[in-house]
């Protein structure tokens, strides 16, 4: 996953499932909308912020082995 795939995904969580705006999510993730957006930006969202917004968005990440290839 590109890291503009997984800021548009993010942000599709926040607006569309999670009725948030990324200044919100910001605050929930405690730092500045500046911030949090260049990071989204950049793709350099550390897992434990992700997981806390998908945690206040009712989510949840699980592990998956994958399946073997053919």
């Amino acid at each position: 996953m590109t890291p503009e795939e997984l800021a548009l995904e993010i942000r599709k969580l926040l607006l569309i499932e999670g009725n948030i705006s990324e200044t919100q999510a910001a605050k929930l993730a405690s730092m500045s909308q500046q911030n949090f957006s260049a990071k989204l930006k950049s793709g350099t969202l550390r897992y434990i912020e992700i997981a806390g917004l998908l945690d206040v968005l009712g989510y949840e990440i699980q592990w998956k082995k994958k399946e073997p290839q053919q």
